[in-house]
């Protein structure tokens, strides 16, 4: 392909494992050397993704494949790529126009653990000020205050699709207007209105309510008195009443029409002026008024709904942005919504103008995650690429997108996947053919025959032609996909062991054991080009070749690893019963992202501890905290404390003495001490580290994160246990999940990643295992709490059992989740290399596979059996591609089974004597007894950490000094710099200095501080890598004793550790220098072992940095 595709725009589908980064690497770089050629700017040309990740792997990868002389123009910094998220892009272009889109100009971006907070506040105080606005809460008089509260909070989560109708719209009135319209509010009125001023409404219902007259034992049954009202009702709102009360005659509970009239024909008194076939017509009409009116008063309730719910949100949105914008905040949905409103207003032509000057080429990686508002920036952006505009630019401009409308899976969060096709249809219709190409990667270079046969196979069933199939590049491979069915059977009290999780691990570990063969890819020498480099491919046409080799790759077979099998699970649900079940087997794991760090157990543990310290009334608080590992009461115990109704407190006096103490000494402290010094004291207290980090090391550094994010909210100004309470719930309540903290150790390359499909979009595995098939999405279960359509009119709905339009719009919606889910399969399965594992549980039952789940759209497109013709027990069923024929394997053959008969025959008679007689003498075992590093040292050379010191001007006591020292080095080892006020801020003592004291203990510090930091000899120590650890808790086994502490610095280098203890001491000598490292010797010699374990090294070298001298002391190898 020549150069004059660069003056051309191009629409890119892209299949997964096509080589679609690629492609837009390789057309990024074509126009680089044009723009370059042409004697232009590099940052004429932009690249826009969704992710820090995407842009970073974009960047990374053009930099690689950089000419030297465009390479050294921008090291040199004479010139930049333009490679960035969306949000960042917007957020450039608010700093650059602040004033024209009405913002401060140093504005920054709130932290997302603050948002939930603030939306809370921010709904409470609309609802508040709307209460006594009965235009607003009349509609609405239905719903509770707290349906109401969540429902606009879940308004807000869709805040950027509104705000973009807002926009559109050219303001909140004209919105309301539009929402009015097209939810039919005023037609469904106008509707009500001719109906009850119809005479023949009037004449109907006075002539029913005549005829009940002649059935004096009915009439009051048949509501014979509201049929009267009913032709005289005055408006809408008293007829709609009158008629609630008729209702049940006409209609059943389910508001379906009754198939006979009310009264039967054996009951009714008949007159030869209401002979019963009269009856039958006059109850026939009235149920059809009756239907039409309800239906469009329902219509019209609806909409009344829908505009009282949107004045509230527009309330509740001021007050959120206000209060935001009084910190000088934007959240990421205000970056796109400014940026928009921006290139909207009344200075957007002489924006765009210089926009249109300063970028001549957009790219957009993604397309299909693209949102609404997004587009609506892009589509500003491009508007005089599409006019065909610009003969007066050095070169054309042009847009690339590319994108895969099949792996569009973030529908919550605005993702519209049809964006990629209108774009499509909007260069067809816009562009001259010579100005665009429309283009179409679908052949896979990532998966074996296998995997992309099975793919093809589902997917061309589940949605026919709108599926193109995909070809393989790598023919000559070998690998498997396995659809495994677990039948649980009826497995009664002589049944064991076995489940899905179960089949999962032993599958893994089998895998593994059996040497099972990979293909594992190597570089080539000479990667073929691309179709977007010069001259495009040569074996392959260019408008297939993608992905990131050919045939010609090089690539080596070898035996599995753990490390390279992922588990891709839908929803965090299962996650422990995964992890527990390998652990069974042995199998090492990482879990990547968690279930929640918040529903962590440690975590959840503390902060359970905390909820009850602050409402003492939380007694499912106090039951869980005391059921955690950091009392570890069993349940018997737990249910004594809280039988009856009494105060459990004094029970828990009284038969937990112990756990009462504990909670007791926090409670002083609760409200009066900082959060992270509360948090802190209830982790050492009841040793939390070794309770839960001896099970899971990842527990230790979820702690620690723990008392990171309680000290950043003691620096935000918060205040009291109750805001930290509150913000917790509402981040846990909006689902706002945060990852786990990250380890950073060695090891975990050789470890089973477990993570949901989401998070390994992008990313691929040489064995992939999908379990949980017959698991439904939570999202297909029940409705959300509204609906937003603006397809082809603007409508909102409520979550109504009453609302005709909420149904639709569910129905509506319910099939594009079902779409969705369809392609997270996609996702899914084509993460695999070389081998697919499927596991599902189906039900015992005549409809094995639930609807809606990813074993009911396999069972539908493999058009396999999905009943077992013996369904008497357990057994595990596995179908391989490409015949999917099935091999049944009995529980046996899993490890599991029926229970030997001294396992389910516990009442066998026992003569105990001779039991006893022959049982031999048991060796003492002793119980691993739990020791701190400190321990070990000599306590007679330390003297009284916690009397003051007066010497030096100091009025502290050693102990708080030296963790204060301790504090600011964590903080410079972590981020570089320190700020002594706000570690100062996290210990209360110190709030209660003197002035002149306090000053003088600030200039110590900083003193000794400066004299670390300014230190060029001690540089290395605190220098940023991602192989050093500040703090690091570990761990650890000697002897009979259980070791755990906390090391200062750790550093791993060159396969070498390094270990440095910070000690708060003056060295004078030489000679005092050697008295404190034979002091401290065993101490660092304890460090050193742990780190030699911890990180598999071969020599670890300790040190004692004493801090007031600014000495470094060489102390041990080990």
């Amino acid at each position: 392909m020549d150069n004059t595709a660069t003056n051309r725009s191009i629409h890119l589908s892209a299949s997964a494992g096509s080589g679609k980064t690629r492609a837009l690497k390789e057309r990024y770089l074509a126009l680089l050397d044009r723009i370059d050629a042409a004697g232009l700017r590099l940052d004429q040309a932009v690249a826009i993704t969704f992710t820090e990740k995407a842009a970073a792997e974009i960047k990374e990868r053009v930099m690689q494949g950089l000419s030297e002389a465009l390479l050294k123009k921008i090291i040199r910094g004479r010139q930049d790529l333009r490679i960035s998220t969306i949000h960042s892009f917007c957020m450039n272009l608010l700093k650059r126009y602040p004033l024209e889109a009405g913002l401060p100009p140093d504005f920054g971006v709130l932290d997302e653990r603050d948002r939930a907070y603030k939306v809370q506040k921010a709904v409470e105080n609309a609802l508040e000020s709307s209460d006594r606005d009965q235009e607003i809460m009349a509609p609405l008089r239905g719903f509770g205050a707290d349906e109401l509260i969540d429902t606009i909070a879940f308004l807000l989560s869709l805040r950027s699709r509104i705000k973009r109708l807002e926009i559109d719209a050219g303001g909140p009135a004209n919105l309301l207007i539009i929402v009015s319209s097209g939810m039919e509010t005023p037609a469904a009125e106008a509707e009500m209105n001719a109906l009850i001023r119809d005479p023949d409404w009037k004449a109907l219902f006075l002539q029913m309510e005549l005829l009940l007259r002649s059935q004096p034992d009915q009439y009051a049954e048949c509501r014979g008195a509201e049929h009267g009202s009913l032709a005289i009702a005055p408006d809408v709102h008293a007829a709609y009443r009158t008629a609630e009360l008729i209702r049940p005659v006409y209609f059943t509970q389910k508001a379906e029409p009754r198939k006979r009239p009310p009264l039967a024909k054996g009951k009714y008194l008949a007159k030869t002026t209401f002979p019963y076939t009269v009856y039958e017509t006059l109850s026939s009409q009235v149920q059809d008024v009756l239907s039409r009116f309800f239906a469009a008063y329902h219509r019209a309730q609806a909409g009344r709904e829908a505009l009282s719910l949107l004045r509230l949100f527009f309330r509740a949105e001021e007050n959120y942005r206000s209060a935001k914008l009084r910190e000088g905040l934007l959240d990421f949905d205000d970056l796109e919504i400014f940026a928009y409103r921006l290139l909207k207003g009344a200075d957007s032509p002489e924006i765009l103008y210089w926009l249109d000057r300063k970028i001549l080429h957009f790219l957009v990686d993604e397309f299909q995650d693209t949102s609404d508002i997004q587009w609506a920036v892009l589509r500003k952006l491009t508007e005089e690429i599409f006019a065909g505009l610009g003969a007066d630019k050095p070169m054309p401009s042009t847009l690339f997108v590319v994108g895969d409308a099949k792996q569009s899976i973030y529908r919550f969060r605005e993702a519209n996947y049809r964006l990629i096709e209108n774009v499509r249809t909007k260069m067809e219709e816009s562009l001259l053919p010579g100005t665009r190409e429309i283009r179409t990667l679908d052949k896979n270079y990532r998966s074996v025959p296998e995997v992309i046969g099975a793919v093809n196979q589902v997917f061309s069933a589940l949605w026919g032609e709108a599926y193109k199939r995909s070809a393989t590049d790598r023919n000559r491979h070998q690998g498997s996909v396995q659809l495994i069915e677990v039948f649980l059977g009826e497995q009664t009290g002589t049944e064991i062991g076995l489940s899905e999780a179960g089949v999962l691990a032993l599958e893994i570990r089998t895998l593994v054991d059996n040497g099972t063969l990979v293909h594992e890819k190597t570089s080539p020498a000479n990667p073929p080009p691309s179709p977007f480099s010069k001259g495009g491919g040569k074996e392959i046409p260019p408008l297939t070749k993608g992905g990131t080799g050919g045939l010609d790759d090089d690539w080596k077979t070898r035996p599995v690893q753990y490390g390279d099998c992922a588990i891709l699970i839908q929803s965090r649900t299962r996650l422990k019963e995964y992890e527990a079940a390998l652990k069974q087997e042995g199998v090492p794991f990482r879990v990547v992202g968690g279930i929640g760090f918040y529903e962590e157990d440690e975590i959840q543990a503390i902060l359970n501890t905390l909820f009850f310290l602050w409402n003492r009334d939380d007694r499912l608080a106090l039951a869980a905290a005391l059921r955690s590992p950091l009392f570890g009461l069993p349940d018997q115990a737990i249910v004594d404390v809280f039988s009856g109704n009494k105060d459990a407190l004094p029970v828990l006096r009284e038969r937990q003495p112990q756990a009462w103490s504990r909670f007791n000494d926090w409670s002083k402290y609760a409200g009066t001490e900082p959060l992270a010094g509360l948090i802190h004291r209830i982790i050492q207290d009841s040793g939390a580290y070794i309770r839960f980090g001896k099970q899971n090391p990842q527990a230790i550094f979820n702690l620690d994160k723990l008392l990171d994010t309680a000290r950043d909210f003691d620096r935000r100004g918060y205040t009291t246990l109750q805001d930290f309470v509150e913000w917790v719930r509402n981040i846990r309540e909006a689902e706002q999940r945060e990852a786990t903290a990250d380890m950073n150790l060695p090891g975990f390359q050789g470890a089973v990643s477990i993570m949901t499909v989401h998070k390994a979009k992008g990313l691929e595995f040489a064995v992939v295992f999908l379990p949980g098939l017959n698991q439904q999405p939570r999202s297909l279960t029940a409705g959300p709490l509204a609906i937003v359509e603006s397809d082809d009119r603007v409508r909102m709905a409520l979550k109504d059992a009453d609302s005709p339009v909420y149904d639709e719009l569910w129905e509506r919606e319910k099939e594009e989740l079902k779409r969705e889910h369809q392609r997270l399969l996609y996702v899914a399965m084509t993460r695999a290399r070389d081998h697919l594992f499927m596991i599902g549980t189906p039900n015992d039952s005549s409809k094995p596979a639930k609807d809606n789940t990813w074993l009911s759209y396999l069972y539908g497109a493999l058009a396999v059996p999905s009943q077992r013709a013996e369904n008497s027990g357990p057994a595990v069923v596995k179908r391989s591609y490409p015949d999917w024929a099935a091999q049944t394997h009995m529980p046996e053959q899993y490890g599991v089974g029926k229970r030997s008969p001294e396992q389910s025959s516990p009442t066998v008679a026992v003569d105990s004597a001779a039991v006893l007689a022959n049982l031999r003498h048991l060796d003492v075992v002793d119980t691993p007894e739990w020791k701190k590093a400190i321990d070990y040292i000599n306590d007679e050379k330390e003297w009284d950490m916690d009397q003051p010191l007066v010497q030096a001007g100091r009025s502290v006591s050693p102990r708080l000094r030296g963790i204060i020292l301790h504090r600011c080095l964590e903080e410079y080892a972590k981020k570089g710099s320190y700020d002594l006020e706000a570690v100062l801020g996290e210990y209360p003592e110190m709030q209660t200095l003197d002035h002149d004291v306090r000053e003088r203990f600030l200039t110590d510090v900083g003193l000794v501080m400066k004299s670390i930091t300014g230190n060029a000899g001690l540089g290395w120590i605190f220098e940023p890598s991602p192989d050093a650890y500040a703090e690091l808790p570990f761990l650890l086994r000697k002897g009979n004793d259980l070791v755990s502490g906390v090391i200062d610095r750790v550093i791993v280098k060159d396969g070498k550790g390094f270990v440095i203890d910070y000690k708060a001491i003056m060295i004078e000598d030489q000679d005092a220098a050697a008295s404190w490292k034979e002091h401290y010797l065993p101490q660092v010699r304890i460090y050193c072992e742990a780190v030699k374990e911890i990180f598999r090294l071969k020599q670890v070298e300790g040190y004692l940095l004493f801090l007031d001298s600014s000495r470094l002391e060489p102390v041990v190898k080990v």
